[in-house]
């Protein structure tokens, strides 16, 4: 009797998912009779990963007080073995034996954890998942262990100008409202202060488990190629032992700013070389809001880039680089509405009145009331945007629905995002009516204010001030008119949108491969691919086109110039491109090595236009570019240099060993120092030589025919009508080739000595591969993934962030990458540890079984073999191929042949050959960055035959070593189009 209850409700609700049109996969939502748990069913029968999600109504906002983090650390701890899989790794290890990932995210009111596996496994992960909720071990041996993880969580965060902010704005609010407590947790929180209290923390683990995870706050999503009815049964079987205490979602009731907390000035040191201004409005809340989303229509307005915007006119005048505005916090019982602006130094001197701008715009909006037809061609877009859908990755998609289930009815879990369905005048009114001087929380972030303030956060350490603004510059604000002398009716709604897509019709290209494009034309000044989707079926284009050129990378010079370059033709563009950005076409531009990218990519209605328009704007560039936009571009990139500096040590160590390895990447202190001289006049030298000689090469792919193509590429070509460039000037990348059985080790201090973490990059260089050797690399980079997060981060506790990877120096030069980040321990320890990892692993591949083997091999070979799920995915793919020359457009199926070909005997002689000490293949270079604690250690002996290179001999050590040779020409004269179709 239950079950045909159930499927009667199944059956109503089936009918009532809106999806779009466009979407081939199959909803139903339905709750299982033994625990009222939510269940989103997603049958997809040609997906090749299965993915599941599920989203707990609990977040750090139900810490208990006195232990700060305790919701993030429970999301820590449930991946940590359960009664039915006691095994610490137990789940990490079934996923990764059969291609899958998996991640968990704490947030203020949720908990989200996803993962996903090849599509023939969900049953075996989703057994494994479902045990998270039913009967976690919450070991206390786990418990001692993974308190250092959350602290190396926190400890990479304390730099993080994102963190530091986030976390302030929490302590400004009313301290007796949950909103100002501190989510992520340390050992301070977690350890320290919970001994000091006499709290026992596994006890307060269990009992927060058993106190919110109750299936009926829950919502899980499972996506699988299973038909809806397998789905349901499978999840009925795994989840109905999650247990249902009945309780309500924890609510939060009450404004986290009162009046008394607001029309107040926070001046805040960042990290970074950053200057910017945050006026926040708290809201009510506006979840229950979607069908209407004033928002929406505030933050279109409000982050208008086009012609009478808000930042046009901080543009113009000097005084803003950038500028968003929309929601940034949605919770379920407030909100708030925030317009950021990237300042200029000049901005920031006048800060008061880049905020009256905002404040005039504001007025004008309330005194012109909310237009119909703003409403009306945002729903059209959004209605488009949602009927022409692109394909995620499952995991993706999985984790965003759960998430959607807490806010969205069962109908709308899809759509509710996306769609706006009713214009309400009055609701956008009374959202605007917050938006007031009074109700104004203002943070100004500067390094300017370094040595002026007196207050410190107690968790970031963040020095900041806090006063009320002054009652004269309130009254100023309030008063504020596009009217007025400051403004000079500069601020206007932005104009109709002529780049609305409107023609959809699909092109059809009979007789085209599906997976690899076709050479168009072929001369010494364009070479075309062309391939039309024949996948998607969707009205969309990419196109992606390099002008190669030598003079992009020439010099330190030319490298800064070429950013230069992209950066002034991207605010050249923005008055048509924002338009068109709205409306689903986006275009940017890269400044690559080989040249200048460009790249158009959304609806193909008005592909052609967008080109048009780039290349006007290109040849007027010399002339349109004014003294005061090329200084205001010139101080951004220098701020973003500067800001390198700031960046994660992982990322500094992935920056020095490309140093290394890479002949001609040039330094970002002589890119600093080449940027310091350069004026207007050397831009627009450099656009001239640019634009008189170079090569294009171009990538058409998605709904166009081969004449549209053509006409594409005709607009780039005839627009700016180059010569042809001499080949042998052309760029290529070299790289510098390792001794055989030599070690090398670049030792440099953190750039931020304020940064407490240190980090190794261990690259272990193999060379360029044939496939079969690409296959072995790869598969051996699968086996030694699981154990070495497994034994580095979890058993070891060296750091939070563990990585392994294939690394690619170059075009096709190979190895293998080991990455570790610590707060705690030294590099030349953490490459040790690497170091004994690999000592002790080849036993591991000793003692695969047979199965075990195969298994993992299968794994590795659908990896390969794993679909694009939308245009991107596909195009992205086939422009690699493109830039490092290979051509070989089907390299993933390719691989995926010979990865099934592996032997284990192949795999430990690639192993004895290029990773065990003494290989005679072996060649290591370890990439050391020291913070400041950690400085001592570098004096440390290197090593036996170990060669140290410091910062200032890496140029020397370049020009003594040898470099690889480059590969071959690639004929491609049998992939032009007229020989294949």
């Amino acid at each position: 009797e239950e079950v045909e209850e159930v499927e009667e409700v199944e059956e109503v609700e089936v009918e009532k998912v809106e999806s779009s049109p466009q979407d081939d996969r199959s909803y139903r939502q339905i709750t299982l009779p033994t625990n009222d748990l939510d269940v989103l069913l997603v049958s997809d029968p040609n997906t090749d990963k299965s993915a599941a999600a599920m989203d707990v109504r609990v977040g750090h906002l139900s810490d208990p007080d006195d232990v700060p983090g305790l919701a993030h650390f429970l999301e820590h701890m449930l991946f940590m073995g359960t009664e039915k899989y006691p095994d610490e790794n137990e789940y990490n290890v079934y996923l990764n034996s059969h291609g899958g990932s998996s991640n968990a995210f704490t947030d203020t009111e949720d908990t989200n954890y996803y993962f996903d596996v090849n599509a023939d496994h969900l049953e075996g992960a989703l057994d494994r998942f479902a045990q998270f909720f039913v009967s976690p071990l919450f070991t206390p041996s786990g418990t001692e262990r993974e308190m250092n993880a959350v602290d190396s969580e926190h400890a990479k965060n304390l730099q993080s100008d994102f963190w530091r902010a986030f976390q302030l704005l929490k302590g400004l609010c009313r301290p007796e409202h949950p909103f100002s407590k501190f989510g992520s947790g340390n050992l301070d929180t977690l350890k320290k202060g919970t001994e000091e209290r006499g709290i026992d923390i596994r006890k307060e683990l269990l009992a927060f488990h058993a106190r919110y995870y109750s299936a009926n706050v829950m919502k899980l999503v499972v996506l699988g190629r299973e038909s809806l009815e397998e789905l349901r049964a499978m999840t009925e079987r795994l989840f109905s032992g999650v247990p249902n205490k009945g309780i309500e979602a924890p609510v939060f009731p009450g404004a986290p700013y009162g009046p008394e907390r607001l029309a107040k000035r926070v001046s805040v040191v960042p990290v970074k070389e950053v200057r910017t201004v945050d006026i926040s409005f708290p809201l009510r809340e506006v979840e229950t809001l979607y069908l209407k989303k004033p928002t929406h229509y505030l933050s279109h307005l409000l982050g208008h880039e086009g012609r009478g915007s808000v930042l046009a006119l901080l543009r113009q005048r000097g005084w803003a680089n950038e500028l968003s505005a929309g929601e940034s916090r949605s919770c379920s019982d407030w909100s708030s509405f925030s317009v950021s602006i990237d300042l200029t130094d000049e901005g920031l001197e006048r800060v008061d009145d880049a905020i009256e701008v905002v404040f005039s715009y504001l007025a004008m909006l309330r005194g012109e009331g909310p237009q119909r037809w703003i409403h009306d061609e945002t729903s059209t877009v959004a209605a488009c945007s949602f009927r022409f859908l692109s394909k995620r990755r499952p995991i993706d998609y999985a984790c965003a629905l759960a998430g959607y289930m807490q806010l969205y009815p069962p109908e709308h879990v899809l759509s509710g995002p996306y769609k706006i369905w009713e214009f309400d005048p009055d609701l956008i009114a009374e959202c605007l009516d917050c938006m007031t001087p009074k109700n104004a929380l203002i943070a100004i972030s500067a390094r300017a204010f370094e040595g002026k303030t007196e207050l410190k956060e107690r968790w970031y350490g963040t020095d900041y001030n806090l006063e009320d603004l002054d009652p004269a510059l309130l009254k100023r604000w309030e008063d504020a008119s596009v009217d007025s002398e400051l403004i000079g009716g500069a601020l206007t709604f932005p104009e109709r949108n002529d780049m609305i897509a409107t023609d959809f019709e699909l092109r059809v290209v009979p007789g085209f491969p599906e997976d690899e494009p076709r050479l168009l034309k072929d001369d010494d000044r364009l070479r075309l691919w062309y391939k039309p989707d024949n996948v998607f079926d969707m009205p969309k284009v990419n196109v992606i086109a390099l002008l190669g050129t030598p003079v992009a990378y020439e010099s330190p010079e030319a490298s800064v110039l070429s950013l230069l370059y992209a950066e002034i033709l991207r605010e050249q563009t923005t008055e048509f491109s924002y338009l068109a950005s709205v409306a689903g076409l986006h275009c940017y531009f890269v400044n690559a090595r080989g040249g200048i990218e460009i790249h158009v990519s959304g609806y193909n209605h008005k592909a052609n236009v967008m080109m048009e328009r780039i290349v006007k704007a290109m040849v007027e560039l010399p002339t349109a570019m004014g003294e005061d936009l090329f200084e205001r571009i010139k101080d951004k990139v220098s701020k973003q240099y500067q800001n390198f500096l700031f960046a994660q040590p992982y990322q500094h160590a992935f920056y020095g060993a490309d140093l290394v390895l890479e002949a001609n990447k040039w330094s970002m202190e002589d890119k600093m120092t080449a940027l310091e001289a350069l004026s207007a006049p050397d831009v627009v030298a450099f656009s001239k030589r640019l634009l008189s000689r170079f090569h294009l090469e171009m990538l058409v792919h998605g709904n166009a025919s081969p004449e549209e193509a053509s006409v594409i590429a005709s607009v780039l070509l005839d627009g700016l009508n180059p010569s042809a460039p001499f080949d042998a000037a052309l760029p290529r990348n070299r790289v510098v080739k390792l001794g055989l059985g030599k070690e090398y080790a670049f030792r440099f201090k953190e750039y931020n000595p304020e940064n407490t973490n240190s980090c190794v990059e261990n690259v272990y260089q193999v060379g360029p591969t044939s496939l079969p050797e690409n296959a072995v690399v790869a598969f051996l980079h699968h086996l030694m993934k699981e154990p070495a997060f497994n034994e580095l981060r979890t058993n070891e506790q060296l750091g939070y962030i563990v990585h392994t990877g294939v690394n690619t120096t170059g075009d096709d030069v190979k190895g293998l990458l080991f990455l570790i980040q610590s707060d705690a321990y030294d590099p030349v320890y953490l490459d040790e540890r690497i170091e004994a990892f690999l000592g002790r692993f080849r036993n591991r591949i000793v003692d695969l079984t047979a199965d075990e083997f195969r298994t993992n091999v299968e794994a590795v070979a659908e990896g390969f073999l794993e679909k694009n799920k939308n245009l991107g995915e596909e195009s992205t793919k086939y422009w690699n191929a493109v830039t490092n020359r290979s051509y070989l457009f089907r390299k993933s199926p390719l691989l995926a042949e010979e990865v099934r070909r592996v032997t284990k005997e192949g795999v430990l002689r690639a192993f004895d050959a290029h990773l065990a000490r003494g290989g005679p293949r072996r060649t290591k270079l370890s990439a050391q960055v020291f913070a400041k604690a950690h400085e001592e250690a570098m004096g440390k002996e290197a090593g036996e035959g170990v060669v140290l290179i410091r910062p200032e001999e890496v140029t020397e050590f370049k020009r003594s070593m040898d470099l690889y040779a480059l590969p071959g020409r690639v004929d491609v004269e049998g992939m032009k189009m007229s020989t294949v179709t």
